[in-house]
């Protein structure tokens, strides 16, 4: 396990649009927490920028303004249908999630604007860990997770890369400890058990591109089943 920063190649790829949404929601958030990788990203979006205006113009296809306008429609439609709950519905549903949202306001965007849109829908992840599916793009996943003080994920590794970005709190794993602010990068040839510290609830990004495998009784278990 390697404590980390956003490096060029991501910021690069970011800028060019080749990023993937959970990793691309990986970096924004890192610079929502850290000034100097928010300015290493304007760098990046200039310099893109500049290469892109030497770049001759695409052609448009003639209905171009006609497909605009038609997800400009249907992005309004859908609004409007979600707003129209009764008074009565709309404040039973706004009571029911009142005190998991007041958690979430606290966290950096875009990490709250994309939890609060799941409704703050928090599921059974492990004893003591729940997490929010954020967003997925083909193998790739951001969930967020929330890790009550002594608890955690059972010892694992990773059939792909796993990057975790500490947003509260702080959890240790066996092989380096990580608070507020901090990265950190698993690879499938890393075997840990991330616990969270006692004191503060822990929030952390979590995006990963495989399947966590198990080790251990809960391994054995896993292969069972096909896992």
């Amino acid at each position: 396990m390697t404590r980390i920063s956003i490096n060029e190649e991501l910021l690069i790829a970011r800028a060019a649009g080749s990023l993937s949404a959970p990793m691309r929601m990986l970096v924004d958030t890192h610079a929502a927490m850290n000034i100097q990788i928010a300015e290493a990203v304007r760098t990046a979006e200039a310099s893109a920028a500049a290469l892109l205006k030497e770049e001759p113009p695409a052609e448009m296809a003639e209905n171009a303004l006609d497909i605009a306008l038609a997800a400009i429609e249907a992005i309004e439609t859908g609004a409007g249908e979600a707003a129209g709950l009764k008074p009565v519905a709309a404040r039973a549903a706004v009571k029911a999630v009142d005190a998991a949202f007041a958690e979430l306001m606290d966290l950096p965007e875009p990490v709250r604007e994309r939890a609060l849109e799941a409704g703050a829908g928090w599921r059974f992840a492990a004893p003591g860990v729940r997490r929010i599916e954020l967003i997925s793009e083909g193998d790739a996943k951001a969930e967020l997770l929330r890790i009550e003080p002594g608890h955690g994920s059972p010892s694992h590794t990773h059939e792909g890369n796993e990057f975790t970005l500490v947003l509260a709190g702080a959890f240790s794993d066996g092989i380096g400890r990580y608070a507020k602010g901090d990265l950190c990068a698993v690879d499938g040839d890393t075997t840990h058990r991330p616990i969270a510290e006692p004191g503060e609830t822990c929030f952390a990004l979590a995006v990963t591109d495989g399947s966590l495998k198990f080790t251990g009784p809960l391994g054995a278990v896993q292969r069972l089943f096909g896992g």
